[in-house]
């Protein structure tokens, strides 16, 4: 963190829509898409502003170099509870670990403002990365369960559509991510 700062990172926290809909939403979008998985409509984060962000039952932080943002996270509030969501970055900006500020500024936020627990939210099983990151601040893993109502997703052949989207997305143009996110995000997040 310290290097960060000491390299040029600034941190600030959104304050207009467009922070989150313009600056976090193309951080987001390129992550994504690094993951291969569909992007929510930028609509979705218009009201998530508006009914989340705005009325302060969340915030979002954003990590600059310079003037370009090169990582943001939005964290969502609940009780006495402050839960990370949505994370983004840019992997050249990696070494000046902007992820790290970010955390270590949302979790002191958190004490300042009299939360009692800090949720680092879901990660992949097999995403060792990210619930290495998550561990290193002293997370403790649980098993989440998920059900699902409605019957299988159709078919192609003997893998499901979704199992295809990865390789596509990550080769995709990020127009071509925005119209898959479009089309499928409700269906295969």
């Amino acid at each position: 963190m310290r290097k960060g700062e000491r390299l040029g990172l600034t941190l600030r926290r959104a304050e207009t829509v467009e922070d989150l809909t313009e600056s976090f939403y193309r951080l987001h979008l390129r992550t994504r898409r690094r993951l291969g998985v569909p992007v929510q409509p930028r609509r979705f984060f218009d009201v998530l502003w508006r009914l989340v962000i705005a009325p302060r039952e969340g915030f979002v932080l954003l990590a600059y170099w310079g003037e370009l943002p090169v990582a943001g996270a939005v964290f969502l509030t609940s009780g006495r509870t402050v839960v990370y969501k949505y994370g983004a970055s840019e992997p050249a900006f990696w070494p000046l670990r902007p992820n790290h500020l970010i955390f270590w500024d949302a979790i002191r936020w958190s004490c300042e403002n009299g939360f009692a627990a800090f949720d680092f939210g879901r990660s992949d099983f097999d995403n060792l990365g990210l619930r290495n990151f998550k561990s290193g601040w002293g997370a403790v893993e649980k098993p989440l369960v998920y059900a699902t109502v409605g019957g299988e997703l159709p078919r192609v052949g003997r893998r499901t559509r979704v199992s295809l989207l990865p390789p596509l997305i990550r080769r995709s143009p990020l127009w071509l991510c925005r119209a898959i996110g479009e089309a499928t995000y409700r269906y295969a997040a």
